[in-house]
């Protein structure tokens, strides 16, 4: 049984359902939980509206329901928060708001009975990720973060457009924490001759990006449901594939993105990429970054 319990129907979580509904999962459960009852109510009718002429999981039942649904489900995607603002200049600036939010709704879906894999989407990212491993007391195996995934597609886009060629010929990742301090891998980026100054250029728009799109239309969204719906997708079918996203580090006791690999069982390998000696030094600056945010809590 392919079951998924989204939290927070905002404009992701609508995204990402959507995005799940366009895919063959063979899904056979979709259950949406959010505070805004009524409203929930309207998109998931709205979202069973659509079944009818779409070519997959036509075996697919909606429903609004409850944290205590959660307990049989396989994944259950948090994108729950504060919402986007256009004014905004970092993701760390909701951490205590959505912190809360956490602490409130972890424990509930913890206490269901919910053994399955946790996915987070929620920002600041890497340190909700966090947040969700400590109030779920799972393993850290069970917890995972969108991270980087997202990050690293902007790169394609844009070093594709930079390069005058398919954003699917683009190899590379970002890595680090989602959010001010990621950085490029350019060991990992499959072309060669960019500028140090071109370079520059490049991952600067690679970290704005977000924020322009914000800008533009009020908030993102398509961009992180579609990699919400590649993890879910890499999870379900335990394809064990290699995916920037936010894991556990060991060595740091923080979650942040390293390309790790992704399956059934959630994360059953991280940090597989060497880095550069000038990697490793922006890597820990990451680390150092998050670390702090987590002590503010």
């Amino acid at each position: 049984m392919n079951t998924i319990a989204i939290v927070g129907l905002g404009n992701v979580g609508m995204a990402y359902a959507y995005s799940l509904m366009n895919q063959s999962l063979e899904l056979e459960n979709l259950i949406l939980i959010d505070v805004e009852k009524e409203k929930l109510l309207g998109k998931t009718a709205d979202l069973q509206h659509s079944l009818y002429n779409l070519p997959w999981n036509p075996h697919l039942h909606i429903h609004a329901g409850s944290y205590a649904d959660c307990k049989n489900a396989d994944i259950v995607c948090i994108t729950a928060g504060v919402p986007q603002s256009t004014i905004k200049k970092s993701r760390m600036e909701d951490l205590q708001k959505t912190n809360a939010i956490f602490k409130e709704i972890i424990p509930q879906i913890r206490d269901s009975g919910f053994s399955g894999i946790y996915l987070i989407a929620s920002n600041p990212l890497d340190v909700m990720t966090y947040v969700t491993w400590k109030y779920a007391r799972c393993e850290s195996s069970k917890v995972l973060g969108s991270g980087t995934l997202l990050d690293t597609a902007r790169l394609h886009c844009l070093l594709g457009d930079f390069l005058h060629i398919s954003h699917q010929d683009v190899e590379g990742y970002v890595l680090g924490e989602h959010g001010d301090t990621s950085f490029i891998s350019w060991d990992s980026v499959n072309h060669h001759g960019i500028t140090e100054l071109e370079k520059t250029c490049i991952e600067s728009a690679v970290k704005k990006a977000g924020f322009e799109v914000a800008h533009a239309q009020g908030y993102t969204c398509y961009g992180v449901a579609s990699a919400l719906a590649r993890i879910t997708r890499c999870i379900l079918l335990d394809e064990e594939e290699v995916l920037p996203v936010c894991t556990y580090q060991e060595d740091f006791g923080i979650y942040i993105s390293t390309p790790s690999l992704i399956g059934r069982r959630g994360v059953l390998k991280s940090s597989i990429l060497h880095l550069s000696e000038l990697e490793k030094k922006k890597l820990i600056y990451s680390v150092n970054h998050i670390k702090t945010a987590i002590g503010s809590l």
